[in-house]
């Protein structure tokens, strides 16, 4: 298969930023696609768990299966059950296509794995309270100076079950030492990790690009 390296790797990126998936995930594209590379762009990659878990540093195998289910929920990789005990096989599905057969996307990298659609909603009379719109909230941290109600604190732990307490705590800490404010904690603690994300991210794409001009071997369109 004919890939343009460069080209896929900048339209993932530029995707990535108004696209949210996990910093791990982003990382395992990152290194499954050098790997792709490396092996000559085959139609399907075939890699095995401790691999994977290698590459991003991780020790729990559950949390690797969900980083590679991040990556094939969001229609950026195909995944296929490996037979006879044999690893899962991998396919990328691409953002500027292969030589013959251009897909949208390159030139923006902000189209896979999106969705469109119409927003519903309900207009209220003058004076007229929006039902559920006031919530009980519960103080979590060490000093109870974090508030979230049931539903926020499910979306931290579902979106990043890794880090979610290691965040709670330090926005209960920074309002502790340095009188931190907030009008939504919730939205304090979710803009913070996307700041880390963003920032992440362009360190390893710099890295990952360093390293592929350094000696990597780069299959260009022919």
């Amino acid at each position: 298969m004919k890939v343009n390296f460069v080209s896929e790797i900048t339209a993932f990126y530029r995707w990535i930023k108004s696209n949210h998936i996990s910093i791990n995930a982003q990382i395992l594209w990152f290194h499954l696609f050098c790997l792709w590379n490396e092996a000559g762009f085959p139609d399907w990659l075939q890699v095995d768990t401790l691999r994977m878990m290698g590459m991003v540093q991780m020790k729990s195998k559950n949390t690797l299966i969900r980083t590679r289910d991040e990556l094939v929920n969001a229609g950026l990789i195909i995944s296929k059950r490996g037979k006879n005990k044999t690893p899962n096989k991998y396919q990328f599905v691409l953002f500027c296509g292969s030589k013959n057969e251009p897909q949208t996307g390159c030139e923006t990298g902000t189209e896979r794995g999106t969705e469109t659609g119409t927003e519903t909603g309900h207009l209220y009379k003058l004076n007229q309270i929006k039902p559920n719109l006031i919530k009980e909230k519960t103080a979590y941290g060490e000093y109870g100076n974090v508030l979230l109600t049931a539903d926020e604190l499910s979306q931290l732990q579902n979106e990043y079950p890794d880090i979610w307490a290691d965040w709670i705590k330090r926005l209960d800490v920074g309002k502790e030492l340095k009188n931190y404010q907030y009008a939504n904690d919730y939205a304090a603690i979710k803009s913070w990790i996307e700041n880390k994300e963003k920032e992440e991210t362009e360190k390893a794409f710099m890295e990952l690009m360093a390293e592929a001009a350094l000696g990597l071997h780069v299959v260009l369109p022919g």
